[in-house]
């Protein structure tokens, strides 16, 4: 028979290296074009900034003066009257602006404005992350692609031994009969993982507003799991980043300015009128100036409740943003414990706990080449191993994706 390289050792070794030389590395640079690409491209990006561009036009429609009025009246009596008091009448009148209407109009339409634009940072920022999220589990699926294919080809290999000590005439075919069985069922897994691939390509695909079909290269994720982020600096700044805390303190803004706009409805409304009467002959016979004022005190209790109710509104806005700090302080906690998780169980699959199963498989292999151990100790010692070396990729892949469940949170761009 055939001397006996441990070859699992060297194939689990091999895949990525081989997977490194060919594939596209997935880190912040990779990220951040997909990202942007995404908030190029995607619909609900288009619709975030239309709305953002509604709420500026908001801005433009405030006006400081309401619209004129003209009227003309016509007097039907004798031609005598009509002719010494004049038979047709011109009125103009402009109502006056309330003092503060104006501004505190402009006010509330320009917090509006701010607040649109936090709620379109906020969808382009959900829209990336959805599609940096996609293209981490795309790695994901590629890097469990190149292991099952080893895990196959070590199998091949085993199989291949397998027959040849069947050769002995003191052995039996059950081990090779055995391999056989395992290499058909990892080969369904294989298909079904390049299945899986094939589909979150395509989530991807839509994603980015790309054909469906695009092709992708081969990904992979970092070696190692990246810094973990202080919890206590991160909450720190979710006043200041958080699209969703600016959007409702914008929001409180405008409420302020509509307790302003309350308070100024219930002032009188003055306005200014000329009138003039005219002969159809063509002469003018009079004309007058006067001031008109609105009587507001029959519903002041109206305009009070009006103000009140503004006024307990922009109390509650202002309660909200306050709650919402809370709740995304403790979506930052579970962000940065899952980060934190994640990056510790990858550090300890890549470190002791990979070198003790690694040490145990080669055992083994060599136990049942030299047929002192059973197979079924060989494939479950090589089953443990497989597992350990896709756990840990699954851990850093997972620290990605909290970091970006993170920075919708906390954005850092």
């Amino acid at each position: 028979m055939k001397s006996f390289f441990p070859i699992l050792t060297g194939l689990l070794m091999a895949a990525p290296l081989l997977l490194a030389r060919e594939s596209k590395l997935v880190d912040e640079t990779f990220l951040s074009s997909l990202r942007a690409e995404a908030a190029r491209n995607h619909p609900a990006a288009s619709s975030a900034a239309l709305r953002a561009a509604a709420a500026s036009s908001d801005i433009r429609s405030v006006r400081l003066w309401d619209d004129p009025m003209v009227g003309l009246s016509v007097m039907f009596a004798n031609p005598d009257m009509r002719r010494d008091e004049g038979d047709l009448r011109l009125a103009f009148e402009q109502p006056l602006p309330k003092p503060g209407m104006f501004a505190a109009r402009l006010s509330k339409a320009d917090s509006i404005q701010r607040a649109e634009l936090e709620n379109s940072r906020a969808s382009l920022l959900d829209i990336g992350a959805m599609a940096a999220k996609d293209a981490i589990e795309l790695a994901l699926a590629d890097e469990s692609i190149a292991l099952q294919a080893a895990q196959i080809t070590w199998l091949e290999s085993m199989a291949e031994n397998a027959r040849e000590m069947s050769l002995n005439p003191d052995a039996t075919s059950i081990d090779a009969l055995r391999l056989e069985s395992e290499l058909a069922r990892e080969n369904q897994i294989l298909d079904a993982a390049r299945r899986t691939r094939q589909s979150i390509a395509q989530s991807l695909n839509l994603r980015l507003g790309r054909p469906l079909d695009s092709p992708w290269p081969i990904m992979r994720l970092t070696l190692n799991p990246v810094p973990v982020p202080i919890a206590s600096a991160e909450i720190a700044r979710i006043p200041r980043v958080n699209p969703k805390v600016r959007s409702m303190r914008d929001m409180a803004s405008a409420a302020n300015s509509e307790v302003r706009i309350a308070d100024r409805e219930r002032l009188p409304q003055l306005s200014v009128g000329v009138e003039s009467a005219i002969y159809s002959g063509g002469d003018v016979r009079s004309a007058a100036v006067g001031l008109k004022m609105s009587l507001p005190f029959f519903n002041r209790s109206s305009y009070d409740a009006n103000v009140q109710a503004s006024q307990l509104r922009e109390k509650a806005a202002i309660k909200d943003i306050e709650t919402t700090r809370l709740e995304i302080a403790s979506g930052v906690l579970t962000a940065v414990t899952d980060v934190a998780n994640a990056s510790a169980q990858a550090r300890a699959y890549a470190g002791d706990i990979y070198q003790r199963a690694l040490a145990a498989t080669q055992s083994v292999e060599s136990s049942w080449i030299s047929s002192r151990s059973i197979l079924t100790d060989l494939l479950d010692s090589n089953r443990m191993l497989f597992a350990i070396k896709l756990e840990q990729r699954r851990f850093v892949a997972m620290q990605l994706a909290a970091l970006e469940n993170l920075n919708l949170l906390v954005p850092r761009r």
